[in-house]
């Protein structure tokens, strides 16, 4: 699906290859406008709102995803930078940053673009009755499940580096290069731990 298409959604990066290493820089838009071109609150990509993320290749959604990261989207896309090489990253977060760095390698451009919700009043319950709570939220993964399924209705399938929603396993490099980080990351946990007995 083209990001033309969407009505929901607005763009926030642009994907840029660090020259040299493994990592990838993120050129985050100034005075970003919602998806009608009305401004945006300064803390949208920081504050943890309700959001889901699109990676788009030349104009193409490659991904959609949800997080809750309370650094808000730039906390959420942090991992995509280096795929968290020198932690231990979930095979997801590697995967896809496995994809995106494979991919922008090749020349394609890769942007980020985000649909979010604001927060509304509601009355929520507590142990004694309902409590009007200004700045209530939805789940993201509410915003991220219809997303999907708008995606589905029009190209029956799910965008391609959604793995895990399309039942697939991983690439063999990315699961070969995921265990090696995984190991490495474990060996150096061992060590520390022994260096402090």
């Amino acid at each position: 699906m083209h990001i033309s298409q969407v009505k929901t959604a607005f763009k926030i990066a642009d994907v840029e290859y660090v020259k040299n290493s493994t990592k990838l820089n993120f050129n985050y838009l100034t005075d970003l406008k919602d998806e009608n071109g009305n401004p945006l609150p300064k803390d949208i990509l920081t504050k943890n709102y309700s959001r889901v993320y699109l990676i788009v290749v030349n104009g193409e959604i490659k991904k959609i995803g949800a997080s809750q990261d309370k650094g808000g989207m730039k906390g959420t896309l942090s991992i995509y930078r280096d795929g968290g090489i020198n932690g231990r990253p979930s095979i997801r977060s590697y995967g896809v940053w496995y994809f995106l760095y494979s991919t922008i390698l090749t020349g394609k451009k890769i942007e980020f673009y985000m649909i979010y919700h604001d927060d509304f009043e509601a009355e929520v319950k507590g142990l004694f009755g309902l409590h009007k709570v200004p700045n209530a939220s939805i789940n993201c993964k509410v915003i991220e499940e219809c997303c999907l399924t708008d995606y589905l209705s029009v190209e029956n399938q799910y965008p391609d580096w959604n793995i895990q929603e399309q039942g697939k396993d991983w690439p063999e490099e990315v699961k070969k290069e995921h265990s090696a980080i995984t190991r490495k990351s474990l060996k150096n946990k061992s060590k520390r731990k022994q260096a402090e007995m």
